[in-house]
């Protein structure tokens, strides 16, 4: 299957990020009123949204449909190596991630990753990977009094299969990925109130239940464009975010399984250079505790436009819209509409990369607990590749992010105030063909 082709069943499901959204939005009221375990309001206080494995919140996957493009619990599958004579490749990182909020109290925090992927190709058009990750962090959140945590753990593990084949005489692809829960569970609930929302960057780490994600897509060639449509379903097992807090039960929350559509276009205009418009669709099931639903969230559609020249000026361009999320005595858009732009611009082996972001307020009163203001970030991230001979290469990176969220609640002794986040990357990865 050409790259092209490829480009068409690149499955645009919204990062895991987006679950996590029940948030300082949807289930901050519930808190108040006792009815959820703190451990469980803290998780889910991260709040659901987007981004890609580059520290952005912004890149797409389905060759980019807005913040997030592999099975939630999934990470992304590295491109096979270029020479046919490789049977796999080896990727191993090491990258730093700081951040800083203007809160008048402190809300900051560190992480160093180590990240691993090993691929193998078994057969023609076929690909097998692993890929997990070792992370140290620090966490320092004023909610309740300022406090401290580090934290390191192994996160979970992910295994995928992914396979070029013809089905009805078209081009096809066929796609699984299973999550194996070796990471620490509790993590993102620990981290939640330090973290920059979300809704804005994601987190790094990963520690959720067993899962698996299946995605089956075909492409039409007519002339010099492609046609693609590709239909997935994942499913995410329930796990225990609780760590110990004083009077919390241990308890089980089970994330709602999704299914997804996508329909696309590929145009090849020769030189490397194509262009690609991306139509995709989630619905999301009930997302339960200890059995019981807690709330659905609402569809999700996108839409979004692309331009690649490996030599010169890309750019992503998109909107993410949701639909109400349906919960007990409530209806409202949890999420608020997204918008967003990525371009960036080859130099040969150095490329700077940019990102902007603009997320509108949900339609909860600003008096409700389930307000969130929405707000907007600014990054840029260069990049550099040396080339060390013919089959392995170091790429370093660096980017920084301007954050402001409009009307937060980060400090209780303010209410809601607009808080500026200060959040930088810095990292190097060795590539080798095996």
């Amino acid at each position: 299957m050409t790259p092209a082709a490829k480009s068409n069943f690149e499955f645009s499901i919204l990062n895991y990020e987006f679950w996590r959204f029940l948030s300082r939005i949807s289930l901050k009221g519930l808190m108040i009123c006792g009815t959820i375990p703190i451990s469980l309001i803290r998780l889910l206080k991260i709040g659901m949204n987007q981004r890609l494995k580059n520290n952005m919140s912004l890149k797409l996957i389905l060759t980019a449909v807005f913040l997030v493009v592999v099975p939630p619990v999934f990470a992304q599958a590295p491109n096979p190596p270029p020479n046919p004579v490789y049977w796999g490749s080896l990727d191993v990182g090491v990258q730093g991630v700081g951040w800083q909020a203007s809160s008048a109290l402190p809300d900051n925090g560190t992480e160093f990753l180590t990240p691993l992927t090993l691929s193998a190709i078994p057969w023609k058009g076929g690909k097998i990977f692993a890929q997990t990750e070792y992370a140290v962090g620090s966490y320092t959140d004023s909610q309740a009094g300022t406090e401290t945590l580090s934290l390191q753990h192994l996160s979970d593990t992910v295994l995928g299969l992914e396979t070029d084949f013809k089905s009805f005489n078209l081009p096809s692809l066929l796609s699984l990925g299973i999550n194996i829960p070796t990471g620490d569970p509790a993590w993102e609930t620990e981290e939640t109130y330090s973290i920059v929302p979300t809704e804005f960057i994601d987190s790094d780490y990963k520690g959720r239940g067993f899962g698996t994600s299946l995605l089956y897509g075909l492409s039409l060639q007519a002339g010099g464009e492609q046609y693609g449509i590709a239909a997935g379903y994942m499913y995410t097992g329930a796990f225990n975010p609780y760590y110990g807090q004083v009077g919390t039960p241990a308890e089980q929350l089970k994330l709602g399984d999704s299914t997804f559509l996508s329909l696309n276009r590929v145009a090849d205009h020769g030189g490397g250079q194509s262009d690609v418009l991306r139509f995709s669709a989630f619905y999301f099931l009930p997302t339960t505790v200890n059995g019981s639903s807690l709330l659905t969230m609402g569809p999700n559609l996108n839409a979004s436009y692309g331009w690649t020249n490996p030599k010169a000026l890309s750019f992503d361009a998109g909107v993410q819209y949701f639909l109400p999320t349906q919960m007990t005595g409530s209806a409202n858009a949890s999420l608020g509409t997204r918008f967003y732009l990525t371009p960036s611009y080859a130099f040969g082996d150095f490329a700077v990369a940019g990102r902007v972001k603009y997320i509108l307020a949900n339609d909860y009163p600003t008096s409700s607990y389930f307000y969130d203001g929405g707000g907007f970030l600014l990054g840029i991230e260069p990049s550099y590749r040396l080339k060390l001979d013919a089959s392995s290469q170091l790429r370093f990176f660096a980017g920084f992010d301007y954050v402001v969220w409009q009307n937060a609640d980060i400090d209780q002794q303010l209410g809601r105030v607009a808080v500026d986040y200060a959040h930088w990357t810095f990292g190097t990865h060795y590539e080798v063909s095996l």
